[in-house]
């Protein structure tokens, strides 16, 4: 049985939120000149995992690992 122990407090501050926001403009700004040398398009995240997932099952169809593939 595992020992049970008070949740541990995380106090935000003002200065947190300031610094989060400006690592985020910074980011995106980063994407956005990436996405401009690129020609306009970039995969997002998302589209690479839909993707990855797409290649796995195709995989997993091929040696047989799914059960609902027809042989």
């Amino acid at each position: 049985m595992a020992l049970r122990r008070p949740p541990t407090r995380i106090e935000l501050k003002a200065e947190d939120i300031e610094e989060y926001e400006k690592i985020r403009v910074e980011r995106l700004q980063a994407e956005e000149s990436i996405r401009k040398a690129a020609g306009g398009h970039i995969e997002t995240s998302e589209e690479l995992a839909t993707k990855m997932m797409a290649r796995k099952r195709t995989a997993a169809e091929r040696i047989g690992l799914r059960k609902d593939s027809k042989p």
